[in-house]
């Protein structure tokens, strides 16, 4: 088990292997399954999992300590490898249960990208619409704002844009999972994440209400396969554009405006009221719920966690979104133009 981790974490596949029988064949079984063994639990199955593992290393640990008084150090060899058998099975069931997405080609590679659509004119223009949809879109969102979160909307909109990106079958996703992680994702500022140990997705419990159909969207994309943090939040963006529901439209045209390259001053003019309580409401909850020095660490682990998995722009490459969004062509149902294996369009 100890070589099967070592060789699960070392070995990658190549990508064309991953698209056609890992995303495409083997996951997109393992993932609809999933989803119906944990859809029915209101909780995190994945937390289970994760504290079973610590508890397990726990026990190891202790267990060890207590045998040192009788067999002296002697027990720590036995004790390690049981850890490293543990860390084996678990590095097993991460990678095969979905890390191997962070081998998978980037998207680019299956839609029409064009590079050149990517230059500052666009940018001034991407930003010019996007202020102008907050603004008409707020006091829409505002009035539906109590409403619930409409699931059904954003997944309809949502499931196009994912197999227009590569996925030949239909991810099942659904409502987030209550996690024992909540009160992590708060203080570090964290919007949300996946168990991919179980496949569920979780958000973090001070989102506010404008936030969760592009938190909820992005997490739905890492469970249809995609790694990467820019296109999880492109197809979250495109996703919510395309919505029918205006809180989800502004959510996205929200998001889609703080991802971008920020001017150094925004004159109050350029944001309606309610636009701009909305900014006040986030750096609000930022300042009730964030430690500063957990978020730093955080996110520096995860930026290299990103980057051991081949995502070499770590961290940034969040904000990498904005070349997607301005060099992916779309067709007139606002989704990304598919490139066939041949090189033509569809």
């Amino acid at each position: 088990m100890i070589a099967a981790g070592i060789t699960a974490l070392v070995v990658r596949p190549s990508p064309a292997w991953v698209e056609r029988a890992y995303v495409n064949g083997g996951y997109a079984l393992w993932e609809r399954t999933a989803f119906h063994l944990t859809s029915p639990i209101p909780w995190s199955l994945g937390d289970v999992a994760v504290v079973a593992g610590v508890v397990s290393a726990a026990f190891i640990v202790l267990r060890a300590v207590r045998q040192m008084r009788a067999r002296g150090g002697r027990v720590l060899p036995d004790a390690a490898l049981t850890i490293a058998t543990l860390a084996g099975l678990y590095a097993v069931w991460f990678v095969a249960s979905w890390g191997w997405c962070y081998d998978r080609a980037p998207v680019t590679t299956r839609v029409v990208y064009r590079p050149e659509a990517v230059n500052p004119d666009a940018l001034a223009r991407l930003r010019r619409e996007a202020i102008a949809q907050v603004n008409a879109l707020a006091p829409l969102a505002h009035a539906r704002a109590a409403e619930p979160l409409a699931i059904g909307a954003l997944r309809a909109a949502w499931l196009p844009v994912v197999r227009a990106m590569g996925d030949e079958w239909r991810p099942a996703v659904g409502a987030p999972k209550a996690t024992l992680a909540a009160p992590f994702l708060a203080a570090s500022g964290t919007e949300g994440f996946i168990n991919p140990f179980t496949l569920e997705a979780q958000l973090a419990p001070d989102l506010l209400w404008f936030e969760v159909p592009f938190a909820l969207a992005h997490e739905w994309t890492h469970l249809a396969g995609f790694a990467r943090e820019d296109e999880a939040n492109y197809a979250a963006i495109v996703a919510c554009l395309r919505s029918h529901d205006p809180v989800q439209r502004y959510s996205g045209w929200l998001e889609l405006f703080l991802y971008l390259p920020p001017l150094p001053h925004y004159p109050r003019s350029t944001f309606s009221p309610l636009v701009w309580s909305d900014f006040a409401a986030i750096r609000a909850r930022n300042a009730r719920h964030v430690n500063l020095t957990l978020a730093r660490w955080s996110w520096r682990t995860y930026d290299a966690y990103l980057q051991a998995n081949h995502v070499a722009a770590g961290i940034a490459n969040y904000g990498e979104v904005t070349q997607l969004l301005l060099g992916i062509e779309r067709n007139a149902r606002g989704l990304p133009v598919s490139r066939s294996s041949d090189g033509s369009t569809r």
